[in-house]
């Protein structure tokens, strides 16, 4: 592989997001606060709401602005007059956006679960429930990214992304009447239930196979169309 191009291409890639980045950080910072803050339920909730926002867009934002936007603002012919297989074109994608979103859903997930251990008036039973909905917040942007790569089509993300979406609600309500799950959302030990281990596993092992489908996918390609 051309080492140095897809360095470059990654390289491209943090440089255009830069900003953008550091400003929906900022907007997750604000979310956790208010989550530490919150005197009411309401408030907690507004705080929740917002961190799920922010995460969510920052996955939607990097597939378009990464990948699709190549696609559709003409930036494309470039890429082909490049020195670059699709292979190697996958491969920077996947490297950079992976870096990009997991840089903020580390640094978020790690503010959510400190400030679950830390407020008082937070039960610590909350935190396998709110890593396990992160998870799947990672999982949805995997596929979105995915969607992508392998269609290049505006329509087909934004698609994907609002099912993605859509699918995390009825995830969430889901999940949270789960029995082993629900009775420990309010408690005040940290319980890794059955239920949490496995859709953790499962999401994990989904992000996997997703990447290799794409990359299996693109390998076969010869061209960018």
């Amino acid at each position: 592989m051309n080492a140095v191009m897809i360095r470059h291409l990654v390289a491209k890639d943090w440089s255009f997001n830069r900003t953008p980045l550091l400003a929906a950080m900022a907007a997750g910072l604000i979310a956790l606060v208010m989550l530490y803050m919150a005197t009411s339920r309401f408030m907690f909730y507004i705080g929740a709401v917002l961190l799920i926002t922010v995460v969510i867009t920052i996955g939607i934002y990097l597939a378009f602005l990464t990948v699709i936007h190549e696609h559709t603002k003409g930036m494309l012919p470039f890429v082909m007059s490049l020195p670059i297989t699709v292979r190697e074109y996958t491969a920077a994608k996947l490297l950079s956006n992976g870096l990009l979103f997991l840089v903020p859903w580390v640094a978020l997930s790690a503010g959510t679960a400190a400030v679950i251990l830390t407020r008082e008036n937070i039960p610590n039973g909350l935190l396998p429930y709110a890593i396990l909905l992160l998870f799947h917040m990672l999982t949805g942007y995997v596929l979105t990214l995915a969607a992508a790569l392998v269609t290049g089509s505006e329509g087909w993300t934004i698609a994907v992304a609002g099912a993605t979406n859509l699918a995390f609600q009825g995830f969430m309500f889901w999940t949270g009447n789960l029995p082993d799950i629900a009775a420990h959302t309010d408690g005040p030990v940290a319980v890794w239930s059955n239920s949490v281990r496995w859709l953790i596993s499962a999401e994990l092992l989904a992000v996997v196979v997703i990447l290799a489908i794409t990359w299996g996918w693109q390998a076969r390609r010869t061209d960018f169309t």
